[in-house]
């Protein structure tokens, strides 16, 4: 099961773990971790910002992950989202497909806790492409 972190576009963030994710479908389903008893829920991904696969949840929040695309892969396109709430991804992407429902992305840092991100295209204000 994959660990996720999913943004949704209300500003809620929910924690939790899924294995049926696809952008190919119009929902996914969720158990989400919390203190209570485990509730699973279906995500529609027309309601997303974005999906953060995450290595652990804790995270680090003194932590801020790298802007500087010289640590990035060489392969595939180097490129910042900015999203309708003001914030910015730094990713890498192989195929940026502005026409579906999002793509993916790998953070530009090595030491990142994110392992990759699903940006809903719904929520993105605009791509720009680095060299």
């Amino acid at each position: 099961m994959n660990k996720l972190v999913v943004h949704l576009v209300n500003g809620e963030v929910i924690k939790g773990y899924s294995s049926n994710f696809t952008p190919l479908k119009p929902f996914f389903n969720l158990k989400q971790i919390s203190d209570g008893p485990v509730c699973s829920s279906k995500i529609f991904l027309d309601k997303l910002k974005a999906v953060f696969f995450v290595n652990s949840f804790k995270g680090d929040s003194s932590k801020t992950d790298s802007h500087d695309f010289t640590m990035a892969p060489a392969s595939g396109k180097h490129l910042i989202v900015h999203f309708y709430d003001g914030e910015k991804f730094y990713g890498v992407s192989d195929i940026v497909h502005r026409d579906g429902s999002g793509f993916f992305l790998n953070p530009i840092d090595p030491k990142s806790n994110i392992i990759q991100v699903f940006v809903a295209n719904t929520f993105i204000k605009a791509v720009k492409f680095e060299d």
